[in-house]
């Protein structure tokens, strides 16, 4: 949701769709809480500064009236929250203007002071950028106290542009910015200031006798006016001028420098993960002391980086110095992981550092780990690590400023990332899957198979891949029926080989997982797949794999760990429906039927959840 009050109030959805707010008595509340963001406001002062000491009897009805009205069109769950200190209206990191315009004016003012004079030109601009209007509130009649807070930031804004036309005289842009100097002198004629910039600029520009004529017109105006002589300032710049001061020299045009955009695009049918992207955004728009980096782990092709991707744009304004993507391929099949020197390479080029090779052609990884972390030092950065293979892969590409964010994506669970908040993705509800699929190959065609439709998704167990790789084919052959396609995915022995299209497959994000795991856990792992899909403890597992208990709760976790399997309860473990599915080929492939028979003939009665599961199946 966007609160806007840099100029007429204005809230929208999400989807920018704009919120009605009701009467202005109502819009003067919401304007209270939104220039109080994060403090609580007691009711009597609400009162106060509705309706002053004009209140009827019935303002605290009313109030409590306005209050809910708002909150009914906010929607749920509620942001305006009571308590013993008052109300108070619940934002995230960047819902706000007015807090984004502090935080890029302070951002800017910050790179200005430090002489990185493009840097602050962009914060600044983006700054001005937020307002809509020429005042704080438009057309909106405020109490005192909140006009003092208005007032306050439009002189914030002042100083914003004030601040903008030096990073701009200082990158060599005087010829661009006159008519803007001219506009903005003419609407302030008393600024000695804008005065001083415009006279610089003209000087600059080769308009020498231009220059000195502001200087004469803004001594006419200051002594007509108010019946002062120029300040200081304002003179020095007329004598540095008449002096043809050296120091005056325009430096040279500096081109300003596009900050890097390199996240891939976005999936159109994104669905669902409600809570794990409002935990992610929180996560990286949160201020931190250290680097912020958010994990995501899960199954092969259970979404980590459509969601990844996803929440990236969706907090990439909070990040003005780039977007930095690479693909680690750390599970792509047929493709060999990067080298962290390689991927250094790949980020310094992107922020425009072109350093040269090393000896053998590649930088040394240290050295260039270095350079990175000096280049990305202060820079509010969003480091995207899609498809990580492990945290050896990772560690030497993270910045060390708290101003960058960094999300990552991996299968197994990178546990050794120090200050890692960690957010595993399980597969996705059904109602969530069906909508999916609806989106990618249409509503209506989803609506004229209904039950086969759900057929597909319930064969495709929650698996986004799958999901997409169905969709692709239904997509491919317009005339292919859902239910053709559900009777084929019904046959659990030919499933896999049906969820393939183009270069994606099932079976081949499966096998990468299957070919990191060592010879015994790999063995364990076709075994449990004659079990079907009983749950699974570490006695049962003891038993059919033939293996003591503490060394088969070791294999299993490596199982887990590689998301093979997942936990679902103290020593307990469930492998899911398509997982099994490829470890039951695999088995077929490296295992003989007897050797099949003797690990289910060593379990005891009783162990799995069905004798069903007693029978290999081959």
């Amino acid at each position: 949701m966007d609160f806007k009050i840099l100029g007429p109030i204005e809230v929208r959805t999400s989807l920018g769709r704009p919120i009605a707010l009701g009467r202005r008595k109502q819009r003067v509340l919401l304007a209270a809480l939104l220039l109080n963001v994060g403090k609580a406001i007691p009711s009597r002062r609400m009162l106060d500064w509705l309706w002053g000491e004009r209140a009827p009897a019935t303002a605290e009805s009313n109030l409590y009236t306005y209050i809910s009205a708002l909150r009914k069109v906010l929607g749920s769950p509620s942001r305006i929250e009571a308590g013993s200190q008052g109300y108070m209206l619940r934002v995230t990191p960047g819902e706000v203007d007015v807090t984004l315009f502090e935080d890029l004016a302070a951002q800017g003012q910050l790179a200005l002071s430090a002489g990185r004079h493009d840097v602050a030109l962009e914060r600044l601009t983006r700054a001005l950028c937020l307002w809509r209007g020429e005042s704080v509130l438009e057309e909106l009649p405020l109490p005192a106290p909140l006009r003092c807070e208005a007032a306050r930031l439009e002189r914030l804004r002042a100083s914003v542009v004030d601040a903008s036309l030096e990073a701009r005289l200082a990158l060599g842009q005087h010829g661009e910015m006159l008519a803007d100097l001219e506009a903005l002198t003419h609407r302030d004629p008393l600024n000695e200031r804008l005065r001083a910039q415009l006279m610089l600029a003209l000087y600059r520009s080769g308009r020498r006798a231009d220059a000195l004529t502001v200087y004469q017109s803004a001594r006419m105006t200051l002594a007509v006016e108010v019946g002062i002589d120029p300040g200081p300032d304002l003179v020095r710049m007329h004598q540095r001028i008449l002096a043809d001061d050296p120091a005056l020299t325009p430096p040279p045009a500096v081109a300003a420098r596009r900050a890097p955009a390199e996240l891939p695009s976005g999936s159109a049918a994104f669905t669902g993960r409600t809570a794990e992207l409002s935990r992610l955004r929180t996560r990286l728009t949160a201020a931190s002391g250290t680097t912020a980096i958010s994990a995501i782990t899960g199954a092969a092709g259970v979404g980590k980086s459509a969601l990844a991707v996803h929440v990236a744009h969706q907090v990439a304004g909070r990040f003005p110095d780039g977007r930095l993507y690479v693909d680690l391929h750390g599970s792509t099949p047929g493709v060999a992981p990067l080298h962290p020197a390689d991927v250094l390479a790949r980020l310094l080029r992107s922020l425009g550092d072109d350093t040269a090779a090393g000896p053998g052609g590649r930088l040394d990884v240290d050295e260039a780990a270095a350079r990175f972390r000096s280049l990305t030092d202060g820079r509010h950065l969003l480091l995207l690590l899609d498809n990580a293979r492990d945290a050896a892969q990772v560690r030497p590409l993270l910045p060390a400023s708290p101003t960058c964010h960094v999300l990552v994506t991996a299968r197994r669970t990178l546990t050794s990332l120090d200050g890692a908040s960690h957010h595993r993705l399980g597969v996705m509800a059904e109602d969530e899957t069906a909508t999916l699929l609806g989106r990618l190959i249409g509503e209506e065609r989803v609506a004229a198979e209904q039950r086969a439709a759900r057929a597909i998704v319930r064969l495709c167990a929650g698996l986004p891949l799958a999901i997409r790789i169905a969709a692709a084919r239904l997509i491919a052959r317009p005339g292919l029926s859902l239910r053709v396609l559900a009777d084929r995915l019904a046959v659990e022995e030919h499933r896999l080989s049906e969820l393939q299209a183009d270069d994606q497959a099932v079976r081949a994000c499966f096998m990468m997982s299957y070919r990191s795991l060592d010879a015994e856990s790999s063995r364990l792992f076709r075994l449990l797949s004659l079990l079907g899909g009983a749950v699974i403890s570490v006695v049962a597992a003891a038993a059919l794999a033939d293996r003591p208990e503490p060394r088969t709760a070791d294999l299993l976790d490596r199982l887990t760990e590689a998301q093979l399997l997942e936990v679902c309860g103290h020593d307990r473990y469930r492998m899911h429906d398509l997982i099994r599915l490829f470890a039951r080929e695999r088995a077929r492939e490296e295992d003989t039927e007897e050797d099949q028979a003797q690990a289910l003939r060593r379990a005891r009665p009783g162990v799995w959840a069905s004798p069903a599961y007693m029978t290999v199946r081959s």
